[in-house]
């Protein structure tokens, strides 16, 4: 419990700062490529129940080189809610359905960064929760997630 606290009063004071709480580069073993990754965040760190969750994902390439993420089907991106037991709470894409077609997404200096937000509206209990950002490409999956509270 302790190491949950200490996370979270770490990401306040970051969020206090204005910085973005955020995962970089591929997740592929072995590559350290920071130069093109994921950013994670929520509007905040802190709700009360029944508060709307707005949450972003931001996937970015800084590079002079083009960089293509492929899927297959119409889907890029999900959020997942769960709870201090890792229990899921909510799936963005849960209810959904994606067209079944091969996709890619290029992003370069012509186009460094594309955005995805949702939102989640339906009342979490008390307590702590991980929000969870993930580029669902086939070849370059990425995650990022952030600690919120629920009072």
């Amino acid at each position: 419990m302790r190491a949950v606290i200490s996370v979270v009063a770490i990401a306040v004071v970051l969020s206090g700062l204005g910085l973005w709480l955020g995962v970089h580069g591929n997740s592929t073993p072995g590559e350290e490529n920071t130069n093109y990754g994921i950013s994670m965040m929520t509007d905040r760190l802190t709700y009360t129940v029944g508060e709307p969750i707005t949450m972003t994902l931001k996937v970015f390439n800084n590079t002079e080189e083009e960089v293509t993420f492929h899927f297959n089907t119409s889907q890029r991106y999900d959020f997942v809610i769960t709870d201090e037991e890792e229990n899921e709470i909510w799936r963005w894409a849960g209810d959904r359905m994606f067209a079944m077609v091969l996709g890619e997404e290029t992003l370069g200096p012509d186009n460094p960064e594309v955005t995805y937000s949702a939102q989640y509206k339906s009342k979490l209990s008390p307590g702590y929760y991980k929000v969870t950002g993930i580029l669902v490409a086939t070849d370059r999956p990425m995650t990022g997630s952030v600690t919120i509270i629920v009072k």
